[in-house]
């Protein structure tokens, strides 16, 4: 057949068909079509990129100012103000710069592109300096926000080679005059801070580029990390068990890696913190983890531990090194043979721990494409700007092939009602109610949370007679979700944090069985045993005696991890546990798969594996992570989640077998990495909408949320009282006190919907009577079937679509919370409207109540 011609039908040539134009003609028509449509189908990045144009057009006028808004600490609140800072008060402040819309978009579309196998820039990971050519700001802007800078007399300390931020010092007064802010003390959960009192300003040329500061304020990220000094232990003495590094290897199936030969020889990982350690307890440490017929034997070679200290050496910092020195100790347990960078921020005179995560990413060259951080705080301690700005990071992160880990929180779901006031006794019922950890529960950063050991009836260790046995876990011990919660009266709130993000939306990636169909970002991820009591893990650090103000050891030699003979040990647990290990298990991953340069975010891998290949992981199934639940007026009730078969809020995706993990880490190819796309939402009411109260007593009423379009989720609640009200208080009890189904809404057809579906049924008839009357003389109708089908189709959907009498926002069960109000006696005789916001995934709806005092 002629390449110009095509088939006749059988019917006198009445549907023939010729190409009479020349073959040449052809290609050259389809080259330029293909170049048209690629064109058109580029992804945008590719126009993004290019000379960076200055974006600060405007001459930088003083006198015209804008407010930088999201940049108040939530903790800087006018009843814990305690009055303005010091003048000369020092301080070291850090601007951030935001991204270009176009920028933006070309950051995730290079993001999804280097975990997209086959695509070209496949873990292509940028360098610092690539990554600020791209989506940093120009030179130009750069030299214009210093020279503001200079000009209200401050000192430009450093710009990084990522041009998307500026660090820069002076005093408080320089602060408050620049800013258009003062700076007051505050007194938060018994501790003294300083911070903003109000929102940032500054000239309105500088309002498109600057996206907020680090260093208004010294509110710290806390450890997630419980320790205790005792003598239990695999022993003689007490036939107790905790963990050592062969214990864990031997638990979580590492051996059979170090059998094969790969302890991360060759492979980096940061360490951040804020306070120094003893190097000579990381000798220890790896010294007293050396046991006889074991797979691995663990060096000291001094190369092997590396210190960076971001600006000045924070010294041994009581409540700080511990977690240091869990940190360092315990990456390299899982990974022995890779180097430990430990990078140290000065939390007195800096950002503490934030400086050195800043650090690690912005650094040219990058330290380790593998982070792992042990601190946090509730999102809600978090605001918009801090939020934005630590998202912005993380993402840079992954662009350069980093993986961060970070923990969940040790308060189980209600990780605001931190367990740490060093002045006052531990915290056993939460007051206030649902909440995620952050930077954990943001999409570019893995999560990691808390098991405990469930033995049952088994037998999984061995006994020990006469010494301390190093190695005697026998196999994997069954799991529960770690909840040790008000065990004893030292613990109060101790379990592992999980549950919904209320501003960081679901993730694509994050889907299979159990995962909640809640619009948000779920956490954890993974998780390890953490629990201190059953069992925790060996360290060798330094106790604090506060009488002499000094440090002494926990590991003497001769003595092993012990600090005397029949002494005790130094055993810590919390989900400051889970980010150093998991630390260790990617970089084993990067050595077994040959990613040098990192693996950027595992998660997009982690949850497809966990549906290919289920052996990998360890599903956890009992337990929960509930706590107390007692605000002032609400009786006590738990709240939290509930392990269950699949992903849950409690333990994620549960604990891993580290041999099977990465020997099957290539083989699913990684999901997406844009926000799924859904429709769920909620809408919110009051039941009744008007309330009196008579002051010194409670009110009550039920706030009844609607779930919309499938969704299926719990909602933080934050609940606000006007001033007119005094120091009234209420909450919202995030425990499902009744629901039930609202009968859906039926569509009408209206007239659009009969003349549908009668052209529908006339098209159908139409095409049964030609079929029977044509048969085989039917000629060229059979090539006309599928466009009439297809016309059929459309007919009925614009029939069932048209003149709908309802929405199709899907609604469904409606959901009942309880909400109670407390006045006390000296309230003033009024009536305001209380607020109570619903946040989750971005989500934000609000209610209001009436309440009047009598």
């Amino acid at each position: 057949m002629h390449p110009t011609q095509r088939p006749d039908y059988s019917t006198k040539g009445k549907y023939r068909y010729t190409a009479s134009m020349h073959p040449r003609t052809n290609v050259f028509i389809a080259l330029a079509l293909g170049v048209l449509l690629g064109l058109f189908c580029l992804p945008e990045s590719v126009f993004a990129q290019g000379p960076l144009k200055d974006r600060i057009v405007e001459a930088v006028d003083t006198s015209r100012i804008t407010v930088v808004a999201g940049n108040v600490h939530p903790q800087a609140r006018r009843e814990l103000d305690q009055g303005r800072v010091d003048p000369s008060m020092s301080m070291r402040v850090t601007m951030t710069f935001k991204m270009t819309s176009a920028q933006q978009a070309d950051l995730d579309a290079l993001l999804a592109a280097q975990q997209k196998r086959g695509s070209p820039d496949y873990q292509r990971w940028l360098t610092p300096e690539q990554f600020g050519s791209r989506f940093g700001l120009g030179q130009g802007d750069i030299n214009k926000v210093i020279a503001w800078l200079v000009g209200q007399g401050f000192q430009v300390e450093s710009v990084p080679t990522s041009r998307n931020m500026i660090t820069f010092n002076g005093t408080a007064q320089q602060v408050e005059s620049a800013l258009y802010t003062e700076m007051h003390h505050y007194v938060a959960e018994g501790n003294p801070h300083f911070a903003n009192a109000s929102e940032p300003s500054v000239p309105t040329a500088l309002a498109d580029v600057v996206m907020g500061f680090r260093g208004l304020n010294n509110f710290q990220l806390k450890p997630r990390m419980l320790k205790t000094i005792s003598s239990k232990f695999t022993s003689s003495v007490s036939h107790n068990h905790y963990i050592a590094p062969p214990d864990f290897a031997t638990i979580y199936d590492v051996n059979q890696l170090y059998l094969n030969g790969f302890t991360g020889s060759g492979q980096k990982i940061a360490v951040v913190g804020q306070s120094d350690i003893n190097r000579n307890d990381w000798v220890a440490f790896r010294t007293n983890s050396n046991c006889s017929g074991c797979p691995v034997q663990f060096s000291t070679d001094p190369s092997l531990l590396q210190i960076v200290y971001v600006t000045t050496n924070p010294g041994l910092r009581q409540g700080d090194i511990d977690e240091s020195s869990l940190d360092v100790e315990w990456s390299g347990a899982v990974a022995p043979g890779a180097t430990v960078i430990f990078i140290v921020g000065d939390p007195v005179n800096g950002g503490g721990v934030v400086d050195a995560i800043n650090y690690a990413i912005i650094t040219s060259p990058i330290p380790a494409p593998v982070i792992s951080t042990s601190y946090g705080d509730c999102e809600a301690n978090f605001s918009a700007g801090s939020v934005s700005s630590l998202q912005s990071l993380m993402k840079q992160a992954n662009a350069e092939g980093i993986t961060v880990l970070a923990p969940t929180g040790d308060t189980g779901a209600a990780d605001c009602d931190f367990n740490g006031s060093p002045t006052g006794p531990v915290t056993t019922a939460s007051t206030h109610g649902l909440a995620v950890d952050l930077p954990g529960a943001l999409q570019n950063v893995t999560a990691v949370g808390g098991t405990e050991f469930n033995e049952g009836n088994g037998t999984f260790w061995n006994s020990a007679v006469g010494t301390d046995l190093i190695s005697s876990a026998i196999s994997y011990i069954p799991e529960e979700a770690w909840n040790d919660t008000n065990a004893t009266a030292s613990v109060g709130l101790s379990a592992g944090g999980g549950g919904s993000s209320t501003v960081i939306p679901k993730p694509a990636w994050q889907t299979g069985t159990g995962v909640p169909n809640d619009g948000a970002r779920d956490v954890p991820d993974v998780s390890f045993n953490s629990s201190l009591l059953h069992d925790g893990y060996l360290i060798c650090d330094e106790k604090f005696d506060s009488s002499t103000n000094t440090f002494s050891p926990t590991c003497v030699s001769p003595f092993g991890f012990r600090d005397s003979a029949g002494g005790n040990l130094a055993v810590v647990g919390g989900t400051s546990v889970g980010p150093p290990i998991m630390a260790g298990i990617v970089a084993l991953i990067n050595q077994f798969a040959n990613h040098a340069t990192g693996s950027g975010n595992i998660n997009p891998i982690l949850y497809p594996l966990a549906a290919s290949s289920p052996t990998a992981f360890h599903d956890v199934t009992t337990g929960n992570n509930q706590v107390p639940f007692s605000p002032p007026c609400v009786p006590s009730t738990q709240i939290g989640y509930t392990a269950a078969p699949g992903y849950d809020l409690a333990t994620g995706l549960g604990s891993i077998d580290a041999f099977l993990l990465v020997a099957n880490w290539g083989s699913v190819v990684p999901a997406s990495t844009a926000n799924a796309s859904t429709s769920v939402d909620f809408s919110l009411a009051f039941t009744p909408a008007q309330i009196s109260v008579k002051r010194g007593t409670c009110g009550s009423g039920t706030l009844m949320l609607t779930r919309l379009n499938g969704f299926d989720g719990t909602p933080s609640f934050t609940c606000t009282v006007p001033a007119a009200l005094g120091t009234t208080t209420c909450a919202v009890v995030p425990v499902a006190a009744a629901a039930f189904d609202v009968p859906r809404d039926y569509r009408e057809l209206g007239w659009w919907g009969v003349l549908g579906l009668l052209f529908a049924g006339s098209a159908v008839a139409v095409v049964l009577r030609r079929s029977e009357a044509g048969g085989a003389k039917s000629g060229a109708w059979p090539s006309l079937v599928p466009g009439l089908a297809l016309v059929t189709v459309l007919a009925a959907m614009i029939g069932c679509g048209g003149d709908a009498k309802s929405s199709s926002s899907g609604t469904g069960t409606v959901v009942n919370y309880a909400f109670a109000v407390q006045v006390p006696a000296t309230a003033p005789v009024a009536s305001a409207a209380v607020n109570v916001s619903a946040a989750i995934g971005g989500i934000n709806h609000t209610a209001q109540i009436t309440v009047s005092t009598q």
